[in-house]
């Protein structure tokens, strides 16, 4: 072979590999072109929220000895130190909960709080370690069209997606009796097991809680909002009664942070100093950024401990001590010579929310074993009222929670205090409220009235070493 020859063979064979060299160069950059285009924002959102879900499985206790039966939901993470917010309804019966996390072993989880009127939980599991969590937003200038996701546990398939858009607003439900007003609507699929997940906006906020779908209809499904988890957060944990301490406090709980409101007049925070307007940056050292962050740095806390505030005052910052004091119980009334039963008054009247009965004359009074709505009526059974007065007994000192299950309007007092507020026309629907007692008779007034259509009054009870349940007749007195 001639030199020139041998030269024209090893430039054949060179622009050939040259060739091969860049057509897979070429192949290479397609495809990671490709991957960088299926990796949209929408991938990119759920792979930096999805850590934050959880999926929850329960086991349910039945009313048969010895029988349990399997339940699902969803849940988000609020905060690092494994707090979770999810729906009351998911927790139903529940004997055990388990949570999965993305990357996590299972983990056992306790319910802290639940509240049956908003249909909310706040549940936790025990890391042993910082969680992610997701941003919790607010929900005050949602528009139609904008884009959601929904992550869950739809049918107990773990950390499913669905993606839509808010299609509504301001709607009411009902879900396991309790009517649900101001809920956002959304698109994105939803199925049993999605309960108490989380709705997240484009930014990568929470914005609502998924509570329930419409059963006859595509695609129309509801959650509570981020504003009105806010508002009722407060009372949903309600720290001074479940862990019997006074702070005498209260934050704005719409706010971007924590914004002290008010202050109670010869409160433990207003001895220490604690001003209405007053910024709290951190609780015993952990940062709070937003009135919930500052309810939940009141979990576990107890009468005597010192609570130290960091706060911004006109610029300047603060460490304030507060030394918690003890929460006042009302005191119990003597048993002697009561008898079962509680007193009542019939009236008759037209309203669209209770009358003050104390200012109306009765057509009819007498003692009734239980208080319902079959104490009294009319003969076409509309347009009534009832008030009971009399004594409820407590069984042991702890923190109870009272339920009215009306149709129309009820009210149940402990002493002064309304502990439930269930007023106003309305089909039958449940509301709760939390107290905490000592063992004993405690003074309590009911009142409910019926305007039209279907009558209920039914009076419930849960409370330390017992679940939701009628309160039984050997708990009602009065005086004779």
């Amino acid at each position: 072979m001639s030199l020139k020859t041998f030269l024209i063979a090893c430039l054949f064979v060179a622009s050939g590999g040259g060739r091969a060299w860049a057509e897979q160069d070429q192949k290479d950059r397609v495809k990671r072109t490709g991957a960088q285009a299926r990796h949209t924002p929408l991938v990119e959102l759920i792979e930096r929220c999805l850590p934050a879900v959880a999926s929850l499985q329960t086991v349910q206790k039945q009313d048969a000895a010895g029988v349990f039966t399997m339940g699902v939901g969803s849940a988000s993470l609020i905060h690092e130190e494994g707090y979770m917010l999810t729906n009351n309804h998911v927790l139903f019966r529940m004997h055990e909960g388990q949570a999965f996390l993305p990357g996590q072993p299972p983990m056992l989880f306790r319910i802290i709080a639940t509240m049956s009127s908003e249909d909310l939980a706040l549940v936790k599991v025990d890391a042993g370690k910082s969680l992610p969590f997701l941003n919790f937003g607010r929900s005050h200038d949602l528009m139609l069209g904008e884009p959601v996701v929904v992550i869950g546990n739809p049918g107990g398939l773990v950390h499913s997606v669905s993606e839509g858009i808010v299609s509504g607003l301001n709607r009411s439900t009902a879900v396991a009796g309790t009517f649900l007003p101001g809920m956002v609507q959304t698109s994105a699929a939803v199925s049993g097991g999605n309960s108490g997940g989380p709705l997240i906006n484009a930014l990568g906020e929470q914005i609502g809680v998924i509570t329930s779908k419409k059963l006859d209809g595509e695609n129309i499904n509801f959650a509570i909002t981020a504003d009105r988890v806010r508002e009722v957060f407060p009372t949903l944990l309600s720290a001074e009664l479940r862990y019997g301490f006074r702070l005498g406090l209260q934050v704005e709980m719409l706010k971007a942070s924590v914004v002290v409101g008010d202050v109670s007049e010869g409160s433990p925070a207003e001895k220490a100093g604690v001003e209405p307007g007053d910024w709290i940056e951190a609780v015993d050292g952990r940062e709070v950024g937003h009135g919930v962050d500052f309810h939940l740095a009141l979990v576990g806390k107890a009468s005597g401990e010192l609570l130290e505030l960091k706060i911004q005052r006109n610029g300047e910052h603060k460490n304030i001590e507060v030394e918690l004091g003890e929460l006042e119980l009302l005191e119990p009334v003597a048993e002697e010579g009561m008898e079962n039963g509680l007193q009542f008054e019939g009236f008759e009247g037209s309203w669209d929310a209770l009358p003050d009965f104390d200012e109306l004359d009765s057509v009819v009074d007498g003692v009734v074993k239980m208080p319902t709505e079959e104490a009294y009526s009319t003969e076409d059974r509309e347009n009534y009222g009832i008030q009971f007065e009399g004594f409820v007994k407590i069984p042991e000192e702890g923190l109870y929670t009272f339920y009215t299950s009306s149709d129309d309007g009820s009210r149940l007092s402990i002493g002064d205090e309304v502990v439930v507020n269930n007023d106003g026309l309305h089909a039958v629907q449940r509301k709760s409220g939390l107290v905490r007692l000592p063992a004993g008779l405690h003074p309590v007034t009911i009142s409910f009235f019926e305007q039209g259509g279907d009558e209920e009054l039914v009076i419930s009870w849960e409370g330390p070493g017992f679940s939701l349940q009628v309160v039984p007749e050997d708990a009602w007195f009065h005086m004779p």
